[in-house]
């Protein structure tokens, strides 16, 4: 009987905490943030999915204000970012603290020559023919330029 009674509080402490699938209720926003939870979850053919759908592009996360693209970058998913960009997310999105995925890209420590830096070059590629500025604004920079209305820069595209 004590078993049974310990198997039961585990499957209820499981079911209120996390849930059994071992994610984090922080970055399990999924029903709420589904582009979010595909990108923090490294789900590429969810994303597809998603962006194909125009879903949840320019999510924003409430810890920090990043995107889905800005996370992506930040984990080096260069081919999720590749998607995103390809369906229309903004490329002058940044979060609270001025990051951009252009500063990613420049700074990424992909191992070169990888298939994350093949998308990771077709990615900046991407942003120069939009008219991104490279070397990109450092953070400061682009906090600085949105407080003073110049961003993004003007003549760019989205």
């Amino acid at each position: 009987m004590k078993i049974i009674w310990q198997v039961y509080a585990v499957t209820i402490g499981c079911l209120l905490a996390a849930g059994c699938s071992g994610e984090s209720t922080v970055t399990n926003n999924t029903a709420i943030q589904p582009m979010l939870g595909a990108v923090m979850h490294s789900r590429p053919k969810r994303v597809r999915q998603l962006a194909e759908q125009g879903v949840g592009l320019n999510e924003r996360d409430p810890a920090n204000q990043s995107t889905p693209m800005i996370a992506a970058a930040e984990t080096m998913q260069w081919g999720m970012v590749e998607t995103l960009i390809d369906h229309g997310a903004d490329i002058w999105a940044h979060d609270e603290f001025g990051i951009t995925v252009a500063q990613e890209a420049e700074t990424s420590r992909v191992i070169p020559g990888s298939d994350e830096d093949q998308a990771r070059l077709r990615v900046i590629a991407k942003l120069k023919a939009r008219g991104y500025p490279f070397p990109p604004p450092k953070s400061d920079e682009v906090l600085e330029m949105v407080k003073e209305g110049r961003w993004p820069p003007a003549g760019a595209r989205s």
